[in-house]
């Protein structure tokens, strides 16, 4: 039965009503316990009811997902794809399938085995036109790899089964990264085409010096350069439609949006962006954890919610982990637009503040809108 749209019988007449679009939740993955991570979801709307100086004790709700780490205190990957979560559950064994956890019928399949460590060294993994691609190495001085991760049904001739299946599975793409095997990835996003993917990387040698920013177009898998300079951003942008740009996070704690470069072969000009003025994150040095990154996500229509983790107030950075409720998470949703001068600004920005434990010091916690 199609999601958008169902057929009901009124008065012995087949009458077409619109079905409901299903509503949009934050899921969040946190470290929060030693056996693994928990999968929460979250009701954006309620963020804005709660106090931003309220420091609440405990994530709100409980987990819709438990998952066990196979191995003690090693990472998982979580990656979106359309209404799923694919959860790499052991990167290290490529021999382990993944799962995939389906957020409107919160049910689990299993996913095909590995072909890459969604936890590489460089990792890019984007979704578009319902296929994951993934852009990664094993180790540095690797050469990069580039493959996709798609469904297709699976017929079967039996005539008790209910209906085709779905499998999932890894292809390499035909045409090879036009990178160097010492390039570092910076920053990523989808052009607002739905199937051109930008972006850059440095030399990892000098940090400070990019190689370049690429883009891949996926219907035609054809590569293009477009120029020495890199993205202003870290990690993925999201498209704006209002702002007709990319955001992104910086790493100094500031919020960027970036005009999207012209896909033209020939063209080679760095896209002109703007930051906001204040910080969003990293404003207290001494309670930041410098491993654990920042996550932005966005909620369409110009809104986006940002998850940071923080030492806790009064807590030192040796007893913050554990289950001792060491840390906080930060989870700001805010809008943004251009004031009259064009300088980019923040609208309905609110912030709540989240008493967590916290057990792998690395890990960054993990947002998706779906």
């Amino acid at each position: 039965m199609s999601k958008r749209q169902h057929w009901q019988l009124d008065d012995d007449r087949a009458v077409r009503r619109p079905r409901l679009v299903p509503k949009k939740h934050l899921y969040v993955v946190l470290d929060d316990w030693d056996k693994g991570f928990s999968i929460y979801k979250i009701d954006a709307d309620t963020l804005q009811y709660t106090y931003a100086d309220d420091l609440q004790v405990g994530f709100p709700g409980k987990a819709v997902l438990r998952l066990p780490a196979p191995v003690h205190g090693l990472h998982m990957g979580f990656t979106a794809l359309g209404s799923n979560i694919l959860i790499a559950t052991n990167p290290r064994c490529l021999q382990t399938p993944a799962l995939l956890y389906d957020t409107e019928t919160a049910g689990i399949t299993i996913g095909p085995r590995l072909r890459l460590s969604l936890l590489a060294c460089d990792t890019i993994a984007v979704a578009a036109g319902g296929t994951l691609y993934a852009l990664t190495r094993r180790h540095i001085n690797e050469q990069h790899f580039f493959q996709a991760m798609s469904s297709a049904p699976l017929e079967n001739d039996e005539p008790w089964y209910p209906s085709p299946t779905m499998r999932w599975s890894w292809k390499s793409m035909p045409s090879p990264p036009p990178f160097d095997m010492e390039d570092q990835f910076t920053s990523y996003a989808l052009h607002p085409d739905g199937h051109t993917i930008f972006m850059s990387a440095r030399e990892r040698h000098y940090p400070y010096l990019p190689s370049g920013t690429f883009s891949f177009d996926t219907k035609h898998s054809e590569w293009r350069c477009h120029g020495e300079w890199a993205l202003p951003f870290q990690g993925q942008g999201y498209f704006d439609s209002e702002l007709d740009a990319w955001v992104g996070l910086r790493k100094d704690g500031y919020i960027c949006s970036c005009q999207v470069p012209s896909r033209s072969n020939t063209s080679t000009v760095e896209p002109e962006w703007k930051m906001v003025r204040e910080k969003l994150f990293f404003k207290v040095p001494e309670r930041q954890l410098k491993s654990a990154k920042a996550t932005l996500a966005y909620m369409g229509n110009n809104n986006f919610c940002l998850v940071e983790f923080l030492l806790r107030e009064g807590v030192e950075f040796k007893h913050a982990f554990g289950d001792r409720d060491g840390c906080v998470l930060q989870m700001s949703t805010f809008g943004l637009k251009y004031d009259r001068k064009g300088q980019l600004q923040t609208t309905r920005h609110h912030t709540n503040t989240y008493v967590v434990s916290k057990h792998l010091q690395s890990f960054s916690p993990v947002v998706f809108w779906m």
